[in-house]
């Protein structure tokens, strides 16, 4: 990979950190120029759907990619206008106008304006010609003008044929309200929409689900109450469900009669069969507002109450400062001084502002030197400051001694927040010490120096497998040459210390980067001669020998099955364990094999702090940061640190958009996870109950969207002369207007929604035999056997068995 300097312009950008300020506040002086952030200031819209206000939309600065920009779905009304409601928060408003666009972002279907700009009523949007038949779902684009400044707001709509969006709503606003009626009469109206089981866990308020018993679906001994409006956005929305959720605040008292804050997202996934209405799925997740003014210290460490048990914490050698990250505010607490920082928080003062609340954005804490000294990035989209509206990462330092935070550098993005999390939260390191900044985006690893002013390009077009990143981050390596099967040489860097090394491979062969395990590097070896493909006709070139390296660039150990006739395609690392997924050769063609599991036992560290569970029988299964040693004063003062504007942060341009296709998977109302490969995604989705969404925003899979029984009624065929029955399959498809995706590993059950949206699938029984589905009823699978080139039905359990044999490889066909 070659390296190339690039000077760039600096743009001051006064972006300030909001800070919560309560009763009990102290504040350090400094000598540099203090700013505040202030509160948000962008005006917000929503629409009405059968007399009911949802989605609620948070405007953008920049124009947005249209792609990633499918948080919620407004069903036009019958008479295919758009009610849309307008908050100015003090905003004039001076033009309205809105385009509508095809998902993919490629065709305009529609553009308009709004000609009588009221903020008391709804406004009509006449989109009545915007879809036409054979368009069920397009994107809605509403700019609104104020002052010098255009706000662009993004909706998926769609047609109102068949769809039972209002229905739906009505009854998930009534389940919700009963939830907060302990009666009994309530309680059995509500339960026969249930499933009680052990899929979920009856010891904790922090996730309810479906499978929840009736007490905790009511919050038990809780009650709470709700401060401020129920904001209610639609998901998803078909002819056979609507998938939405709900996001408020409540207000109740903990063990110690302390009132406590919670952020609380109700997901629900409601089917209309006729007059009856079926609940497919329900979750709710709860989480406490840390407070540093209100009672949250104890003699054992740190209360966290009812929370997830993933809370994001850092300390430092000496375990004297601690800093954590809850709800998206980051606080640090030094234990010597009893001093509780609220380092960041886009919420205003009292909470109650809900654009301050949007929670479309992340806190990570990048490292902490031992001083307590602060290095952290803030993901998504921005609430407030100068930075309001728009999608981004900024990288901040807080200094312990000063009690000041430093911006130092902005990279903007189009892209929603969950999309740039992914696609810059690869990798964004900053250095304080060299005053350096790291960042890896669209597959191009760039190295920011601050002080001169210097963005060099460390590596360029790197894919998904020619890179791995540590945890944390500030352990990095890539391969520096070649393709993923034939680079010769990786290069480890400690962006730390800056620190690195290069590993080279033998003569003739590669070198591919795997992953770390703390501070230990795994990587494997390639021998050109072991090139192949996979049962589904892929080309690949499994690794012969898995090496495992430390931080003092020691071999460890080494891994190899070759002598069993297995190689080792890729690996998954889950905490300490790694999971080597492998597969055996017959002749040129890999099939899969069964798993290899390693255990690291290198511990995190010595530290006597550590994050507990601990219960109590009213607010059952709670969590707290535990010091070992315990705390002697449980009323620490809490500081306010000031944002600074010494140095000048930059804005750091990332030029490019990777064009490989990426799979989305969107469930329980939020994006779940990003993937390479559809099966994997479709697996994902499978869990969440979701829809899996490609790059360029056509359906690949959906939960429970299919007919019970459809054909496809494709014509038989036989191979040709010379020709493998794959090979005969995939020539049969060129006739669709579709793209190839491998649905390897996937259930035959997952993949008859493919088959249900007009294309057959091919199947492989074995490595050298492929036969294509094309149809299915309750009970029996139709397909093609181009090898005899006959018509055949089996039952269900018998395709599975057949298809078994290949480790159920699929190809679907999805249509353009």
């Amino acid at each position: 990979m070659k390296r190339r300097v690039i000077k760039i312009g600096v743009l001051v950008i006064l972006f300030a950190a909001a800070l919560v300020i309560s009763s009990l506040v102290v504040n350090r002086g400094t000598e540099d120029e203090i700013i505040d952030m202030g509160s948000p200031t962008l005006p917000r819209i929503s629409f009405v759907v059968d007399g009911k206000d949802v989605n609620t939309l948070f405007g953008y600065v920049d124009d947005m990619d249209i792609t990633a920009m499918r948080d919620t779905i407004t069903p036009l009304e019958s008479d295919g206008s758009l009610s849309m409601n307008l908050e100015a928060d003090g905003n004039k408003i001076s033009g309205i106008r809105y385009e509508v666009y095809s998902l993919d972002g490629e065709e305009t279907y529609k553009t308009g304006e709004v000609t009588n700009i009221t903020a008391d009523q709804a406004m009509k949007l006449e989109l009545n010609d915007a879809l036409d038949e054979s368009v069920q779902e397009a994107v809605l684009k509403v700019i609104l003008t104020a002052g010098e400044k255009e706000i662009s707001y993004y909706t998926r709509i769609e047609r109102p044929d068949e769809v039972t969006a209002s229905r739906c709503l009505a009854f998930a606003q009534d389940f919700h309200a009963k939830t907060f009626d302990k009666t009994t009469a309530v309680a059995e109206e509500l339960s026969p929409y249930l499933e009680p089981g052990e899929e979920s866990d009856n010891t904790t308020y922090q996730t309810v689900n479906i499978h929840s018993d009736i007490t905790h679906i009511q919050w038990g001994e809780l009650n709470p109450q709700i401060t401020g409006d129920v904001q209610w956005s639609i998901k998803e929305s078909n002819s056979v469900y609507t998938s939405l959720l709900a996001k408020y605040q409540v207000e109740c008292e903990d063990d110690e009669g302390e009132l406590q804050d919670y952020n609380v997202k109700e997901f629900y996934r409601v089917r209309v069969s006729g007059d009856t209405i079926y609940l497919l799925d329900y979750n709710r997740d709860m989480q406490r507002i840390f407070n540093g003014n209100r009672k949250v210290f104890d003699e054992d460490g740190i209360q966290f109450g009812i929370a997830s048990d993933d809370i994001q914490y850092v300390t430092n050698k000496d375990d004297t400062i601690t800093a954590f990250v809850q709800e998206r505010d980051l606080w640090l607490y030094n234990r010597e001084t009893n001093e509780l920082s609220q380092v960041f928080s886009f919420a205003n003062r009292e909470g109650r502002d809900e654009r301050s609340r949007n929670d479309q954005h992340a806190v990570r804490i990048i490292s902490m030197d031992d001083s307590g000294n602060l290095a952290f990035a803030v993901y998504g989209y921005m609430n407030c400051g100068e930075h309001e509206g728009q999608v981004g990462v900024g990288i901040y330092y807080f200094n312990i001694d000063s009690n000041a935070i430093e911006e130092k550098a902005f990279i903007p993005s189009t892209k929603s927040f969950a999309i740039a999390e992914d696609e810059l939260g690869k990798m964004v390191y900053y250095n304080h010490s060299q005053e350096r900044v790291y960042v890896l985006a669209s597959g191009t690893l760039y190295q920011v120096d601050l002080a001169e002013d210097e963005q060099t390009v460390l590596a360029e077009n790197l894919e998904e497998g020619q890179y791995a990143v540590s945890d944390d981050g500030h352990l990095m390596a890539y391969q520096t040459d070649g393709t993923l099967y034939t680079a010769a040489a990786l290069k480890v860097m400690n962006l730390q210390s800056g620190d690195e090394y290069t590993i080279e491979a033998a003569d003739g062969q590669a070198v591919r980067p795997l992953g770390f395990v703390n501070s230990d590097f795994i990587y494997g070896k390639i021998n050109p001669a072991d090139a192949g493909i996979t049962a589904s006709g892929e080309e690949t070139t499994p690794m012969y020998e898995l090496e495992i390296r430390n931080s003092d660039n020691e071999v460890v150990t080494s891994y190899s099955f070759v002598d069993s006739g297995m190689y080792t395609t890729d690996i998954l690392i889950e905490d300490n364990l790694v999971t080597l997924n492998r597969v055996v050769k017959n002749g040129n063609v890999y099939n899969a094999a069964m798993q290899e599991f390693i255990t690291n036992n290198e511990e995190r560290n010595d530290s006597t702090i550590s994050l507990e569970t601990y219960t109590t029988d009213r607010m059952q299964t709670q969590m707290r940061l535990t010091f070992g040693e315990g705390l002697e004063n449980d009323e620490p003062a809490v500081l306010r640190p000031n944002q600074l504007v010494s140095g000048e942060p930059l804005t750091i341009t990332i030029s490019g958009d990777n064009d490989s296709v990426k799979y989305y998977v969107y469930g329980m109302g939020e994006l779940e996870g990003i993937y390479d490969r559809a099966g994997y995604a479709i697996q994902r989705a499978q869990q969440v109950s979701g829809v899996v969404i490609s790059s360029d925003q056509a359906y690949v899979w959906e939960t429970g969207n299919r007919d019970l029984a459809y054909s496809t009624d494709a014509a038989a065929f036989a191979v040709q002369e010379g020709e493998t029955s794959l090979a005969a399959c995939e020539r049969y498809m060129e006739q669709y207007d579709a793209q190839r995706v491998d649905l390897t590993g996937c259930t035959l059950e997952q993949v008859l929604y493919v088959i249900n949206k007009g294309c057959p699938v091919i199947a492989l029984t074995d490595a050298s035999h492929a036969i294509l589905l094309t149809g299915y009823t309750r009970t029996d699978i139709t397909y093609i056997d181009p090898a005899s080139g006959g018509a055949y039905t089996v039952g269900v359990g018998d395709m599975e068995s057949m298809v078994s044999g290949s480790g159920n490889t699929f190809i679907g066909y999805i249509p353009n």
